[in-house]
């Protein structure tokens, strides 16, 4: 029996807007304090310590979007009624994202640094090979100890080529997909595993909060959006350059 069962509140569309809003103040933080610090703008009516505070206090929350955005892969793979609509869409975001991201966090177009929709997509992209190569290798009765070394294979592939495109988060993004949706049946300790494995990437630390989120999370993707469901997608890219833009206006009035 499920004793937190009762607590469990939190609908898959609610996270979303959590995962979007704390994404939103970190990324105010990192695309505007700081590039106008650097360019030294800011601080404006204010001391350096103080805008210091605010803004590692920014980044701090916003550490709580990636592993709900990550987790809401592990389970869009699980629940979508269509896996390739679902790759596309997240490929087609990544690309548009691409610009808007190189700029509002680098100014300039950045090849050595990709976007997290790249990332969320190669996730995606790694849970569906895991999981064709294990219903192969069962269907056709074979060793499953060659289906564990192929889906490792898969898994490494794919951090691989994400740690070497330097997309965010690279291999944390992948290793947390995979625990999520493989070790879900072991919850709420395949949501402990997944916090331990990123809390040792830099400040991820200070994400224990997304993990308490997920923990209340209660399996339901909430009210139906139909085409709006794409307004989570375009939250991304559009805010960034919207922050972009904002950067620009206050380097020009301050």
């Amino acid at each position: 029996m499920d004793n937190f069962a009762s607590f469990r509140k939190l609908s898959g569309n609610t996270l979303k807007i959590i995962a979007c809003v704390t994404m939103l103040i970190d990324h105010i933080g990192a695309a505007i304090i700081i590039p106008l610090v650097q360019e030294d703008i800011l601080p404006v009516g204010m001391s350096f310590n103080t805008l210091n505070t605010i803004y590692h206090a920014m980044r701090a929350i916003g550490r709580t979007a990636f592993p709900i955005y990550i987790f809401l892969i592990a389970e869009g793979f699980i629940h979508t009624s269509s896996r390739l609509k679902y790759a596309l869409s997240l490929l087609v975001f990544a690309i548009i994202s691409e610009l808007p991201y190189d700029y509002a966090f680098h100014s300039k177009i950045d090849p050595e640094h990709n976007n997290v929709y790249i990332t969320l997509f190669l996730a995606l992209i790694t849970l569906w090979g895991v999981n064709a190569v294990c219903t192969y290798f069962q269907e056709k009765n074979l060793d499953p100890t060659l289906a564990m070394f192929a889906s490792i294979l898969i898994i490494l592939t794919s951090s691989a080529i994400v740690t070497l495109i330097q997309s965010d988060y690279k291999a944390y993004g992948i290793f947390l997909a995979v625990i999520f949706c493989f070790f879900k049946p072991l919850f709420p300790l395949n949501v402990l595993a997944a916090y331990l494995v990123i809390a040792s990437y830099n400040t991820e630390w200070q994400s224990f909060p997304a993990f308490i989120l997920i923990f209340l999370y209660n399996q339901k993707q909430g009210r139906k959006l139909g085409r709006y469901k794409y307004l989570f997608y375009a939250f991304y890219p559009v805010h960034l350059i919207l922050l972009y833009a904002i950067r620009l206006l206050l380097a020009r009035s301050l």
